[in-house]
């Protein structure tokens, strides 16, 4: 076993490149997927809110006093 001080600082360093890349990577997507969302979600939902809007009945508030 060869365990020396710098083969292990060499394999912790590309231990961490190779995380960062992979990290960088995954939020990446991630952002990319939230944004599509955002973007797709808001003028859906605004298309929902105004069709029920306009094809519900409109009720009407009776008071009784």
């Amino acid at each position: 076993m060869n365990n020396n001080l710098v083969g292990n600082i060499f394999r912790l360093v590309g231990l961490f490149i190779v995380a960062s890349i992979a990290i960088s990577m995954v939020l990446s997507v991630v952002g990319t997927l939230l944004w599509f969302a955002v973007k797709i979600a808001i003028p859906l939902a605004i298309a929902v809110w105004l069709v029920h809007l306009i094809a519900s009945p409109q009720k009407k508030c009776r008071r009784y006093y």
